[in-house]
């Protein structure tokens, strides 16, 4: 596969570019090889690196961070009552676990490393300027992800992109999000025509 090939994700329609991973993973080695000792530290232990309960690739930090960045990347999910946030949440949740599960291995990986670095607080704090994500509001969140995006700084911006685009895809792949996105579903004629 080309560097500058995308990348889709088997059943959820999502693409991302592989040279979005691969800004991501180079300019973040470094920073968690100096963070390597940090987590020695803080004692990370091995059950820290296991995937959360009904997850196959998404560690708690992970779940922590897309929780909290969903609602500042999807303006319709924070506008919902509480009950049914928390519904589309968990979904959206499990779009973002299937699609970063579906990714190739090293894509994976590149991944791995930004979600990683962005689980260890000080350098959350340093590089994204939030201390915790569930303590963190809209507006804050919306910054950091609008100077990674605008980010000279190849590496951040990739990464800035990767976040949003793996929230935003996994959110409106969901049916229950057309009708405030104004799409109508597929047409039922055409969806027969092409399933018979």
């Amino acid at each position: 596969m080309k560097p500058g090939s995308a990348i889709a994700a088997p059943d959820q329609g999502v693409v991302l570019s592989r040279r979005d991973f691969l800004k991501v993973g180079a300019g973040f080695s470094a920073a968690l090889a100096c963070a390597g000792a940090l987590s020695m530290l803080s004692g990370c232990g091995e059950s820290a690196k296991a995937p959360a309960g009904n997850f196959a690739y998404l560690r708690e930090s992970d779940i922590e961070l897309f929780s909290a960045l969903a609602p500042a990347v999807v303006l319709d999910l924070a506008q919902l009552d509480p009950a049914a946030r928390g519904a589309r949440l968990g979904h959206v949740l499990q779009r973002i676990d299937a699609t970063c599960k579906a990714l190739d291995l090293g894509s994976r990986q590149e991944l791995r490393k930004l979600l990683d670095l962005l689980a260890l607080a000080p350098l959350r704090y340093l590089l994204a300027g939030v201390g915790a994500w569930n303590e963190a509001g809209i507006e804050t969140l919306q910054n950091f992800l609008a100077r990674w995006r605008g980010s000279r700084f190849a590496t951040l911006n990739a990464g800035g992109n990767v976040l949003v685009k793996l929230v935003a895809t996994s959110y409106y792949i969901l049916p229950a999000s057309w009708p405030a996105s104004g799409y109508p579903g597929p047409l039922e004629s055409m969806y027969k025509a092409v399933n018979s």
